[in-house]
């Protein structure tokens, strides 16, 4: 897998934003973040709390569990998960990224720390989640679609999660030609979900994602 290691630096970022990424940083691709998560989960945030060192989180719970690694003792039938963040009022109008969009990240994820923040409880999200002790902790990068609206029980973001979860349950010798073989079957479907996940699976195919040197474009 290719090094997501980062190093963010406060302020020395454009005033655009309040962070920036070390030499080489790559925005993790779709099927990087379902290789390195031990659960996906669609989740609703329901409870403003606070963190052991003061800082404001949320507790999320799952209403769909879409990839469980095996092992370990882990068989609840739910899964509750905190990430820092603030939970808006639900009278206030929800802001969502582009439903059509499978590239780029809700819009708080280019502002501030470079990752979502803020989420509304009438929103549902997929969360990519990785074991910490007994529960699990969510997954974050900068710039990256890790704390995403969808909807139940199909969105275009869904689907082309669960395209990259039966890609990635394959051995990585076998993954290239299932892209392949699925990119040219979502092309003759012809619908538009089916063809923006082929052409995002034609983007993995491609090379890897370059690296960030330029500031990213600014929220229309």
């Amino acid at each position: 897998m290719r090094n997501l290691l980062l190093a963010l630096a406060p302020f020395a970022a454009p005033a655009a934003y309040a962070c920036s990424v070390a030499p080489g940083y790559r925005v993790p691709s779709t099927l990087e973040l379902v290789e390195q998560s031990d659960a996906i989960i669609v989740a609703q945030p329901f409870d403003q709390r606070t963190a052991a060192d003061g800082e404001p989180e949320i507790r999320f719970a799952s209403l769909a569990i879409l990839k469980r690694a095996s092992g370990g003792n882990d068989d609840r039938d739910r899964i509750f998960v905190d990430m820092p963040g603030v939970l808006e009022p639900e009278t206030s109008a929800p802001r969502s990224s582009d439903p059509r969009d499978l590239v780029r990240a809700h819009p708080d994820a280019y502002r501030g720390g470079c990752v979502r923040t803020t989420f509304h409880p009438k929103n549902w999200v997929l969360l990519f989640l990785k074991r910490d002790g007994d529960g699990y902790r969510v997954i974050s990068y900068p710039f990256a679609r890790t704390a995403e609206e969808t909807a139940l029980p199909d969105s275009r973001w869904l689907k082309a999660v669960r395209e990259y979860i039966a890609i990635a349950a394959l051995p990585p010798a076998a993954r290239h030609a299932r892209m392949e073989v699925r990119r040219d079957i979502l092309k003759a479907r012809g619908d538009a979900d089916s063809l923006a996940i082929a052409a995002d699976i034609a983007r993995e195919l491609a090379s890897p994602r370059k690296p960030l040197r330029e500031p990213l474009p600014p929220i229309e």
